[in-house]
Protein backbone atom coordinates (compact mmCIF):
# COMPACT_ATOMS: atom_id res chain seq x y z
CA UNK A 1 0.00 0.00 0.00
CA UNK A 2 1.31 3.45 -0.93
CA UNK A 3 0.58 6.04 1.73
CA UNK A 4 0.16 9.72 0.90
CA UNK A 5 2.84 12.17 1.97
CA UNK A 6 2.55 15.23 4.17
CA UNK A 7 3.03 17.59 1.21
CA UNK A 8 0.48 20.40 1.37
CA UNK A 9 -1.58 21.38 -1.70
CA UNK A 10 0.02 24.84 -1.62
CA UNK A 11 3.58 23.54 -1.67
CA UNK A 12 2.79 20.90 -4.26
CA UNK A 13 1.05 23.32 -6.65
CA UNK A 14 4.03 25.66 -6.37
CA UNK A 15 6.35 23.02 -7.87
CA UNK A 16 4.34 23.21 -11.12
CA UNK A 17 3.88 27.00 -11.19
CA UNK A 18 5.35 29.05 -14.04
CA UNK A 19 3.99 32.58 -13.69
CA UNK A 20 0.55 31.19 -12.89
CA UNK A 21 0.70 28.44 -15.55
CA UNK A 22 1.03 24.86 -14.29
CA UNK A 23 3.65 22.90 -16.26
CA UNK A 24 3.63 19.10 -16.01
CA UNK A 25 7.12 17.63 -15.92
CA UNK A 26 8.54 19.48 -18.92
CA UNK A 27 11.89 20.11 -17.20
CA UNK A 28 12.14 16.97 -15.08
CA UNK A 29 14.61 14.09 -15.39
CA UNK A 30 13.43 10.51 -15.53
CA UNK A 31 10.48 11.25 -17.75
CA UNK A 32 8.27 8.21 -18.27
CA UNK A 33 4.60 7.84 -19.13
CA UNK A 34 3.89 6.58 -15.61
CA UNK A 35 5.83 9.39 -13.92
CA UNK A 36 3.91 11.97 -15.93
CA UNK A 37 0.62 10.39 -14.87
CA UNK A 38 1.68 10.52 -11.22
CA UNK A 39 2.53 14.20 -11.64
CA UNK A 40 -0.89 14.77 -13.24
CA UNK A 41 -2.64 13.15 -10.26
CA UNK A 42 -0.56 15.24 -7.84
CA UNK A 43 -1.31 18.50 -9.62
CA UNK A 44 -5.04 17.90 -9.91
CA UNK A 45 -5.23 16.87 -6.25
CA UNK A 46 -3.45 20.07 -5.22
CA UNK A 47 -5.54 22.35 -7.43
CA UNK A 48 -8.80 20.66 -6.42
CA UNK A 49 -7.99 21.04 -2.73
CA UNK A 50 -7.13 24.72 -3.19
CA UNK A 51 -10.40 25.15 -5.09
CA UNK A 52 -12.45 23.47 -2.37
CA UNK A 53 -10.88 25.60 0.35
CA UNK A 54 -11.59 28.76 -1.63
CA UNK A 55 -7.89 29.67 -1.69
CA UNK A 56 -7.60 29.38 -5.46
CA UNK A 57 -10.79 28.76 -7.51
CA UNK A 58 -10.27 26.69 -10.64
CA UNK A 59 -12.66 28.66 -12.81
CA UNK A 60 -12.36 28.00 -16.52
CA UNK A 61 -9.63 25.41 -17.16
CA UNK A 62 -7.43 24.78 -20.22
CA UNK A 63 -5.33 21.63 -20.56
CA UNK A 64 -2.78 21.77 -23.37
CA UNK A 65 -1.70 18.39 -24.72
CA UNK A 66 -3.71 15.17 -24.99
CA UNK A 67 -1.00 12.61 -24.37
CA UNK A 68 -1.04 10.39 -21.29
CA UNK A 69 -0.40 13.30 -18.90
CA UNK A 70 -3.04 15.56 -20.44
CA UNK A 71 -5.67 12.83 -20.59
CA UNK A 72 -4.97 11.82 -16.99
CA UNK A 73 -5.20 15.42 -15.80
CA UNK A 74 -8.45 15.95 -17.73
CA UNK A 75 -10.12 12.77 -16.45
CA UNK A 76 -8.96 13.36 -12.88
CA UNK A 77 -10.15 16.97 -12.92
CA UNK A 78 -13.58 16.09 -14.31
CA UNK A 79 -14.04 13.32 -11.77
CA UNK A 80 -13.37 15.37 -8.64
CA UNK A 81 -14.76 18.82 -9.43
CA UNK A 82 -18.26 20.22 -9.84
CA UNK A 83 -20.13 20.72 -13.09
CA UNK A 84 -19.56 24.48 -12.86
CA UNK A 85 -15.98 24.26 -14.15
CA UNK A 86 -15.66 24.31 -17.92
CA UNK A 87 -12.63 22.40 -19.25
CA UNK A 88 -11.01 22.81 -22.69
CA UNK A 89 -8.51 20.22 -23.95
CA UNK A 90 -6.17 21.20 -26.81
CA UNK A 91 -4.15 18.78 -28.97
CA UNK A 92 -2.14 19.70 -32.06
CA UNK A 93 -2.51 16.26 -33.66
CA UNK A 94 -5.77 14.78 -34.99
CA UNK A 95 -6.34 12.19 -32.26
CA UNK A 96 -5.77 11.71 -28.56
CA UNK A 97 -2.62 9.98 -27.23
CA UNK A 98 -1.18 10.19 -30.77
CA UNK A 99 2.48 9.40 -30.02
CA UNK A 100 2.05 5.85 -28.72
CA UNK A 101 -0.91 4.86 -30.90
CA UNK A 102 -0.03 2.00 -33.27
CA UNK A 103 3.49 1.68 -31.85
CA UNK A 104 4.04 -2.09 -31.60
CA UNK A 105 7.84 -2.11 -31.31
CA UNK A 106 8.23 -0.27 -27.99
CA UNK A 107 7.46 -1.76 -24.61
CA UNK A 108 6.04 0.34 -21.79
CA UNK A 109 6.37 -0.61 -18.14
CA UNK A 110 5.13 1.63 -15.33
CA UNK A 111 8.07 1.37 -12.92
CA UNK A 112 11.01 -0.40 -14.54
CA UNK A 113 12.87 2.91 -14.81
CA UNK A 114 13.21 2.80 -11.01
CA UNK A 115 14.68 -0.73 -10.93
CA UNK A 116 15.95 -2.23 -8.62
CA UNK A 117 13.72 -0.31 -6.19
CA UNK A 118 11.01 -2.20 -4.32
CA UNK A 119 8.02 -2.92 -6.55
CA UNK A 120 9.72 -1.74 -9.73
CA UNK A 121 8.89 -4.98 -11.57
CA UNK A 122 5.16 -4.78 -10.71
CA UNK A 123 3.28 -4.92 -14.03
CA UNK A 124 0.41 -2.59 -13.07
CA UNK A 125 0.63 1.17 -12.69
CA UNK A 126 -1.98 0.89 -9.89
CA UNK A 127 -3.27 4.39 -10.58
CA UNK A 128 -6.80 5.47 -9.70
CA UNK A 129 -7.31 7.35 -12.98
CA UNK A 130 -6.41 5.81 -16.37
CA UNK A 131 -4.69 2.76 -14.95
CA UNK A 132 -2.77 0.36 -17.21
CA UNK A 133 -0.39 -2.59 -17.15
CA UNK A 134 2.86 -3.21 -18.96
CA UNK A 135 2.59 -3.96 -22.66
CA UNK A 136 3.26 -2.71 -26.15
CA UNK A 137 2.92 1.06 -26.45
CA UNK A 138 0.00 0.57 -28.82
CA UNK A 139 -1.85 -1.58 -26.28
CA UNK A 140 -1.21 0.90 -23.47
CA UNK A 141 -2.53 3.73 -25.65
CA UNK A 142 -5.70 1.76 -26.38
CA UNK A 143 -6.22 1.10 -22.65
CA UNK A 144 -5.79 4.78 -21.83
CA UNK A 145 -8.18 5.91 -24.56
CA UNK A 146 -10.88 3.44 -23.60
CA UNK A 147 -10.59 4.45 -19.95
CA UNK A 148 -10.65 8.14 -20.89
CA UNK A 149 -13.88 7.61 -22.84
CA UNK A 150 -15.42 5.98 -19.76
CA UNK A 151 -14.52 8.99 -17.61
CA UNK A 152 -16.01 11.37 -20.16
CA UNK A 153 -19.24 9.40 -20.25
CA UNK A 154 -19.49 9.49 -16.47
CA UNK A 155 -18.23 12.98 -15.62
CA UNK A 156 -17.95 15.30 -18.64
CA UNK A 157 -21.64 16.40 -18.53
CA UNK A 158 -21.34 18.79 -21.48
CA UNK A 159 -18.63 20.84 -19.77
CA UNK A 160 -15.65 19.52 -21.75
CA UNK A 161 -14.60 20.99 -25.09
CA UNK A 162 -11.94 19.18 -27.13
CA UNK A 163 -9.97 20.84 -29.92
CA UNK A 164 -7.87 18.66 -32.24
CA UNK A 165 -5.63 19.63 -35.13
CA UNK A 166 -4.63 22.79 -33.26
CA UNK A 167 -2.09 24.32 -35.65
CA UNK A 168 -1.65 27.55 -33.74
CA UNK A 169 -1.46 27.85 -29.97
CA UNK A 170 0.27 30.52 -27.95
CA UNK A 171 0.01 31.18 -24.23
CA UNK A 172 0.35 34.61 -22.69
CA UNK A 173 1.23 33.86 -19.09
CA UNK A 174 0.65 37.43 -17.92
CA UNK A 175 -2.86 37.74 -19.37
CA UNK A 176 -3.70 34.02 -18.92
CA UNK A 177 -4.90 33.85 -22.52
CA UNK A 178 -4.53 31.21 -25.23
CA UNK A 179 -4.48 32.28 -28.88
CA UNK A 180 -5.46 29.19 -30.89
CA UNK A 181 -6.81 27.86 -34.17
CA UNK A 182 -8.18 24.32 -34.19
CA UNK A 183 -11.16 22.06 -34.77
CA UNK A 184 -13.72 21.44 -32.07
CA UNK A 185 -14.73 17.77 -32.09
CA UNK A 186 -17.80 15.84 -30.95
CA UNK A 187 -17.44 12.71 -28.85
CA UNK A 188 -18.95 9.54 -30.31
CA UNK A 189 -18.20 6.84 -27.75
CA UNK A 190 -14.43 6.40 -27.67
CA UNK A 191 -14.01 8.23 -31.01
CA UNK A 192 -14.32 11.80 -32.21
CA UNK A 193 -16.03 13.42 -35.15
CA UNK A 194 -14.32 16.55 -36.51
CA UNK A 195 -16.30 19.77 -36.36
CA UNK A 196 -15.82 23.21 -37.79
CA UNK A 197 -12.60 25.12 -37.44
CA UNK A 198 -12.41 27.76 -34.76
CA UNK A 199 -9.98 30.51 -33.85
CA UNK A 200 -10.04 32.60 -30.71
CA UNK A 201 -8.05 34.39 -28.04
CA UNK A 202 -9.61 32.94 -24.91
CA UNK A 203 -8.92 33.72 -21.28
CA UNK A 204 -8.68 30.94 -18.71
CA UNK A 205 -8.46 30.99 -14.93
CA UNK A 206 -6.33 27.83 -14.84
CA UNK A 207 -3.95 26.69 -17.59
CA UNK A 208 -2.21 23.31 -17.37
CA UNK A 209 0.65 22.69 -19.78
CA UNK A 210 0.91 18.97 -20.60
CA UNK A 211 2.26 19.46 -24.10
CA UNK A 212 5.21 17.13 -23.79
CA UNK A 213 8.81 17.99 -24.50
CA UNK A 214 8.95 18.95 -28.16
CA UNK A 215 10.18 17.21 -31.27
CA UNK A 216 13.09 14.81 -31.09
CA UNK A 217 16.37 16.45 -32.04
CA UNK A 218 17.70 15.23 -35.36
CA UNK A 219 20.46 15.98 -37.81
CA UNK A 220 20.96 15.15 -41.49
CA UNK A 221 20.25 11.44 -40.87
CA UNK A 222 16.69 10.25 -41.31
CA UNK A 223 16.40 8.55 -37.91
CA UNK A 224 12.82 7.43 -37.39
CA UNK A 225 11.05 8.77 -34.32
CA UNK A 226 11.49 6.62 -31.22
CA UNK A 227 7.75 5.91 -31.23
CA UNK A 228 7.41 5.01 -34.93
CA UNK A 229 7.51 1.36 -35.96
CA UNK A 230 10.73 -0.04 -37.45
CA UNK A 231 12.51 -3.42 -37.65
CA UNK A 232 15.66 -3.01 -35.56
CA UNK A 233 14.86 -5.86 -33.17
CA UNK A 234 14.10 -8.33 -35.95
CA UNK A 235 16.80 -10.64 -37.37
CA UNK A 236 18.27 -9.65 -40.71
CA UNK A 237 16.88 -12.00 -43.37
CA UNK A 238 19.88 -11.50 -45.65
CA UNK A 239 23.26 -13.17 -45.22
CA UNK A 240 25.22 -9.95 -44.80
CA UNK A 241 26.03 -8.64 -41.34
CA UNK A 242 24.66 -5.15 -40.94
CA UNK A 243 26.59 -2.39 -39.22
CA UNK A 244 24.78 0.19 -37.09
CA UNK A 245 25.77 3.33 -35.24
CA UNK A 246 23.66 4.55 -32.34
CA UNK A 247 24.53 8.11 -31.31
CA UNK A 248 23.49 9.36 -27.88
CA UNK A 249 23.61 8.33 -24.24
CA UNK A 250 20.04 8.59 -22.97
CA UNK A 251 17.54 5.79 -22.53
CA UNK A 252 16.36 5.92 -26.14
CA UNK A 253 19.88 5.34 -27.44
CA UNK A 254 20.75 2.64 -24.90
CA UNK A 255 17.53 0.69 -25.51
CA UNK A 256 18.21 0.68 -29.25
CA UNK A 257 21.74 -0.60 -28.59
CA UNK A 258 20.22 -3.47 -26.60
CA UNK A 259 17.68 -4.26 -29.33
CA UNK A 260 20.43 -4.34 -31.94
CA UNK A 261 22.89 -6.33 -29.82
CA UNK A 262 20.89 -8.85 -27.80
CA UNK A 263 19.22 -11.81 -29.43
CA UNK A 264 15.43 -11.95 -28.86
CA UNK A 265 15.62 -8.92 -26.61
CA UNK A 266 12.46 -8.04 -24.70
CA UNK A 267 12.35 -5.39 -22.01
CA UNK A 268 9.70 -7.32 -20.11
CA UNK A 269 11.74 -10.53 -19.77
CA UNK A 270 15.44 -9.61 -19.89
CA UNK A 271 15.83 -9.27 -16.10
CA UNK A 272 14.31 -12.68 -15.43
CA UNK A 273 16.43 -14.24 -18.18
CA UNK A 274 19.69 -12.81 -16.84
CA UNK A 275 19.16 -13.21 -13.10
CA UNK A 276 16.85 -16.24 -13.10
CA UNK A 277 15.56 -17.47 -9.72
CA UNK A 278 18.12 -15.30 -7.92
CA UNK A 279 16.51 -12.06 -9.08
CA UNK A 280 15.15 -11.00 -5.69
CA UNK A 281 18.46 -11.64 -3.93
CA UNK A 282 20.29 -9.75 -6.66
CA UNK A 283 17.93 -6.82 -6.35
CA UNK A 284 18.41 -6.66 -2.59
CA UNK A 285 22.19 -6.64 -2.99
CA UNK A 286 21.96 -3.96 -5.68
CA UNK A 287 19.71 -1.79 -3.52
CA UNK A 288 22.22 -1.93 -0.67
CA UNK A 289 25.12 -1.05 -2.94
CA UNK A 290 23.32 1.74 -4.76
CA UNK A 291 22.06 3.27 -1.50
CA UNK A 292 25.66 3.84 -0.42
CA UNK A 293 26.44 5.66 -3.68
CA UNK A 294 23.47 8.02 -3.90
CA UNK A 295 21.16 8.75 -6.85
CA UNK A 296 23.60 10.88 -8.86
CA UNK A 297 26.54 8.47 -8.80
CA UNK A 298 28.37 7.30 -11.90
CA UNK A 299 27.85 3.52 -11.81
CA UNK A 300 30.72 2.36 -14.02
CA UNK A 301 33.13 1.58 -11.16
CA UNK A 302 30.36 0.05 -9.07
CA UNK A 303 29.43 -2.39 -11.84
CA UNK A 304 33.13 -3.24 -12.23
CA UNK A 305 33.34 -4.00 -8.51
CA UNK A 306 30.50 -6.56 -8.66
CA UNK A 307 31.32 -8.01 -12.10
CA UNK A 308 32.90 -11.19 -10.76
CA UNK A 309 30.24 -11.77 -8.12
CA UNK A 310 26.72 -10.49 -8.65
CA UNK A 311 27.13 -9.98 -12.41
CA UNK A 312 29.15 -13.11 -13.17
CA UNK A 313 26.24 -15.33 -14.23
CA UNK A 314 24.29 -12.57 -16.03
CA UNK A 315 27.41 -11.73 -18.06
CA UNK A 316 27.88 -15.38 -19.04
CA UNK A 317 24.23 -15.72 -20.01
CA UNK A 318 24.29 -12.51 -22.01
CA UNK A 319 27.39 -13.63 -23.89
CA UNK A 320 25.34 -16.51 -25.30
CA UNK A 321 22.60 -14.12 -26.34
CA UNK A 322 24.55 -11.77 -28.61
CA UNK A 323 23.20 -11.17 -32.09
CA UNK A 324 25.27 -12.54 -34.94
CA UNK A 325 23.68 -10.51 -37.74
CA UNK A 326 24.63 -7.03 -36.48
CA UNK A 327 27.70 -5.02 -35.53
CA UNK A 328 26.90 -2.06 -33.30
CA UNK A 329 28.88 1.06 -32.45
CA UNK A 330 27.75 3.31 -29.62
CA UNK A 331 28.68 6.88 -30.49
CA UNK A 332 28.97 8.32 -26.99
CA UNK A 333 29.85 11.85 -28.12
CA UNK A 334 26.21 12.45 -29.02
CA UNK A 335 25.24 15.82 -30.51
CA UNK A 336 27.88 17.87 -28.66
CA UNK A 337 30.96 16.69 -30.53
CA UNK A 338 33.04 19.60 -29.25
CA UNK A 339 33.05 17.91 -25.84
CA UNK A 340 33.50 14.21 -26.64
CA UNK A 341 32.60 11.78 -23.90
CA UNK A 342 34.32 8.63 -22.81
CA UNK A 343 32.36 5.44 -22.22
CA UNK A 344 32.32 5.84 -18.45
CA UNK A 345 30.77 9.30 -18.83
CA UNK A 346 27.42 7.81 -19.90
CA UNK A 347 27.05 5.93 -16.60
CA UNK A 348 25.91 9.03 -14.74
CA UNK A 349 22.28 9.93 -14.13
CA UNK A 350 21.30 10.36 -17.78
CA UNK A 351 19.52 7.02 -18.13
CA UNK A 352 17.89 4.29 -16.06
CA UNK A 353 20.06 2.04 -13.91
CA UNK A 354 18.80 -1.02 -15.81
CA UNK A 355 19.91 0.35 -19.16
CA UNK A 356 23.28 1.36 -17.75
CA UNK A 357 23.71 -2.17 -16.40
CA UNK A 358 22.87 -3.76 -19.75
CA UNK A 359 25.30 -1.49 -21.61
CA UNK A 360 28.04 -2.32 -19.11
CA UNK A 361 27.50 -6.05 -19.65
CA UNK A 362 27.45 -5.63 -23.44
CA UNK A 363 30.71 -3.69 -23.23
CA UNK A 364 32.35 -6.35 -21.06
CA UNK A 365 31.13 -9.06 -23.45
CA UNK A 366 32.80 -7.24 -26.33
CA UNK A 367 29.43 -6.94 -28.06
CA UNK A 368 29.63 -3.25 -28.96
CA UNK A 369 32.21 -0.84 -30.22
CA UNK A 370 32.47 2.60 -28.66
CA UNK A 371 33.37 5.79 -30.50
CA UNK A 372 34.01 9.26 -29.13
CA UNK A 373 35.06 10.73 -32.48
CA UNK A 374 32.83 13.07 -34.54
CA UNK A 375 29.88 11.22 -36.01
CA UNK A 376 30.91 11.76 -39.63
CA UNK A 377 34.32 10.22 -38.92
CA UNK A 378 32.72 7.30 -37.08
CA UNK A 379 30.46 6.60 -40.04
CA UNK A 380 33.29 6.81 -42.56
CA UNK A 381 35.63 4.58 -40.58
CA UNK A 382 32.96 1.92 -40.12
CA UNK A 383 31.54 2.05 -43.62
CA UNK A 384 28.02 2.40 -42.19
CA UNK A 385 25.08 3.23 -44.43
CA UNK A 386 23.28 6.46 -43.60
CA UNK A 387 19.99 4.67 -42.93
CA UNK A 388 21.75 2.55 -40.30
CA UNK A 389 22.70 5.61 -38.24
CA UNK A 390 20.35 6.24 -35.31
CA UNK A 391 20.60 9.60 -33.58
CA UNK A 392 18.82 9.54 -30.23
CA UNK A 393 19.36 13.01 -28.80
CA UNK A 394 16.13 13.55 -26.90
CA UNK A 395 13.80 16.49 -27.39
CA UNK A 396 14.53 20.18 -27.88
CA UNK A 397 12.35 21.31 -25.00
CA UNK A 398 13.46 24.94 -24.91
CA UNK A 399 12.57 25.53 -28.57
CA UNK A 400 9.26 23.78 -27.93
CA UNK A 401 8.43 26.12 -25.04
CA UNK A 402 9.53 29.16 -27.00
CA UNK A 403 6.93 28.35 -29.67
CA UNK A 404 4.16 27.88 -27.09
CA UNK A 405 4.71 30.98 -24.94
CA UNK A 406 4.06 34.37 -26.48
CA UNK A 407 5.92 35.96 -23.56
CA UNK A 408 8.72 33.39 -23.40
CA UNK A 409 11.25 36.03 -22.32
CA UNK A 410 9.20 36.45 -19.13
CA UNK A 411 9.06 32.76 -18.22
CA UNK A 412 12.38 31.51 -19.58
CA UNK A 413 14.25 31.94 -16.31
CA UNK A 414 11.39 30.25 -14.42
CA UNK A 415 11.69 27.14 -16.58
CA UNK A 416 15.46 27.19 -16.03
CA UNK A 417 14.88 27.36 -12.27
CA UNK A 418 12.36 24.51 -12.48
CA UNK A 419 14.93 22.39 -14.31
CA UNK A 420 17.52 23.11 -11.63
CA UNK A 421 15.23 22.30 -8.69
CA UNK A 422 13.75 19.03 -10.03
CA UNK A 423 10.92 19.41 -7.50
CA UNK A 424 8.20 17.45 -9.33
CA UNK A 425 9.25 14.09 -7.97
CA UNK A 426 6.88 11.29 -9.11
CA UNK A 427 5.78 10.39 -5.59
CA UNK A 428 2.13 9.96 -4.74
CA UNK A 429 0.85 12.86 -2.65
CA UNK A 430 -2.91 12.57 -3.08
CA UNK A 431 -5.11 11.06 -0.40
CA UNK A 432 -6.07 7.42 -0.76
CA UNK A 433 -9.51 7.11 -2.33
CA UNK A 434 -9.48 10.76 -3.45
CA UNK A 435 -10.09 10.01 -7.12
CA UNK A 436 -13.06 7.85 -8.16
CA UNK A 437 -12.16 4.78 -10.21
CA UNK A 438 -14.15 4.53 -13.41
Amino acid sequence: MVLPSSMTPQRLAATFDINGIFALGVQERGVTLYNQQVRAHNLIWALSELHRSGERPLGRVAIIGAGAAGLTATAALLSCTSENNEVCLFEKEWDLCPVQQGCDGRWLHPSLYAWPDWGSRAPSASLPVLNWSEGRASDVARTLLNSFAAYLKEYAKQRLKIFLGVHRLQINSEAKTIDFIGNKVDLKGAYFMPGEGEGDIARFDTIILAAGFGWEQTNSFSTPSYWRNEQLAQPNLRVDRRRYIVSGSGDGALIDVCRLSIERFRQDTILYELFGPNIEGAEEALRRGLALLGPDANLFDYFASIEETLLLDPKALLRRRLRKDTAVTLHVAGPDEKRPKDLRDIFGRTSSRLNRLLIYLLYRCGAISVSRRPLVETIASGGVKSDHVLCRYGCDTNSHLQLIFEDYATVKWMFADMKKKQAQQPKRHWDLGYFPVC
